[in-house]
């Protein structure tokens, strides 16, 4: 049965009115916000030294932001703002341009806002991508943490790509090699990334990766080698052993328990996700097709959300993920697709309360548990479309693994 916005809003109007929107339920219409058409950039100011500009374009009652390939499709939802689709945030604007992002998905005492600007811009430039640049990258002074930044280069300096690491990727970075100034970033509704570092004999040096204006940490990169090792070493979920099953709330707040049986026909996917994760939507993305191909194919999504420990959290949680489901349209699945709140987003948690996993190194991580096999495919991460190549390697292992047994990774 869809998710309407009947049944979204009917019990819990003034939370999902004010706060959520109605999630993916469409909203009326109207006027958008007093400011010229055609192309711009709209600026996230960091802090004083750190903007986040992202190309796009404003036509009636959208404003359209471009990351590279990816277009990201802001709808208005009254004079001032525009709603962000999947993850639920605002752009709101005065007729000046200035305003600010609200991510509503960050569950603090007071609201997560960064300042922002839509700038008028000229429309760019097509670019002729020449050239494949590779760097393995070091995070943080203190027990690193590895990716490699992957990007396409443009005579004109610009770069497009993305950070790939042991469980998953940065999705669509873009910016510029300017002299010897490196810049990328990225907005996706969930995601507000930021890179910079200085090129000097090949290398990345004082590199700084900003994730909003909550999280920095210092990064330096080098050409990478043979002598690199591979980045998912050690960074992948085992089965334990022990029965696959789960315990939690379904959409509407009613005990759901289920496990695993061999036999029949059906290969169920069990995916352990947040809605607050972007690397989370591709991989659904992904799994919509794979139901599409096969109709024997059951998902179990297993959501850990933040905020459940708050007062009214799991109400609010549950609305969270009605509005997901709607805005990525779950509901054609019916009786194929359920969503499950399992706990709280902490990997930690998550590994807990499903013990059939060894660990839960990622969201996503996903069990594929087909009738033929004498145990489950497991897959800690997930490599999205900004990858290129990765991604077809990706597809190519949930097939294999939907159509018969097939090792873990």
């Amino acid at each position: 049965m869809r998710w309407s916005q009947a049944l979204i809003c009917s019990t819990a109007a003034i939370t999902c009115a004010l706060v959520w929107g109605c999630g993916g339920v469409e909203a009326e219409q109207v006027s958008s916000p007093k400011m010229a058409e055609g192309e711009g950039v709209l600026a996230f100011f960091l802090n004083d030294s750190t903007t986040v500009r992202i190309p796009g374009a404003k036509t009636g009652a959208t404003l359209t932001l471009r990351n590279a390939e990816e277009l990201l499709t802001l709808k208005s939802s009254d004079s001032l703002c525009y709603q962000v689709p999947v993850f639920n945030g605002r752009v709101c604007l005065d007729e000046s341009g200035a305003g600010t992002w609200a991510d509503i998905l960050r569950t603090g005492d007071t609201p997560y806002e960064v300042p922002v600007r839509w700038e008028a811009s000229p429309t760019p430039q097509a670019d002729n991508w020449t050239d494949t640049l590779v760097w393995r990258l070091a995070f943080g002074a203190e027990d690193p943490w590895y990716g490699d930044l992957v990007v396409q280069k443009a005579a004109s300096g610009a770069l497009k790509g993305t950070v790939e690491t042991a469980t998953g990727d940065f999705r669509f970075l873009h910016g510029a090699l300017r002299g010897d100034t490196l810049a990328l970033q990225t907005f996706d509704g969930a995601h507000l990334f930021h890179f910079s570092a200085t090129l000097a004999a090949d290398s990345l040096h004082a590199g700084w990766f900003a994730s909003g204006s909550h999280y920095g940490t210092p990064f330096v990169g080098w050409p990478k080698g043979p002598a690199d090792a591979h980045l998912s070493e050690g960074q992948q979920a085992q089965w334990t052993g022990l029965p696959v099953t789960y315990t939690g709330k379904n959409l509407v707040a009613s005990n759901q328990s289920w496990k695993w049986e061999r036999g029949g026909d059906t290969v169920h996917v069990v995916s352990i996700m947040g809605s607050w994760c972007p690397n989370c939507m591709d991989e659904h993305r992904l799994l919509k097709q794979l139901l599409n191909d096969h109709s024997n194919v059951r998902v179990h999504t297993l959501a850990f959300e933040r905020g459940t420990e708050r007062d009214n959290g799991e109400k609010t949680a549950l609305n969270r993920l009605k509005a997901y489901s709607e805005e990525m349209e779950l509901w054609r699945y019916e009786g194929r697709w359920d969503i499950t709140l399992v706990g709280p987003a902490s990997k930690k948690e998550a590994q807990q309360r499903l013990p059939f996993l060894d660990k839960v190194v990622s969201f996503p991580t996903t069990v594929i548990l087909h009738p033929q096999s004498d145990q489950p495919w497991v897959h800690s991460g997930f490599n999205g479309p900004a990858t290129g190549a990765k991604f077809d390697l990706e597809k190519k292992r949930f097939y294999a693994a939907i159509n018969g047994p097939s090792e873990s990774r």
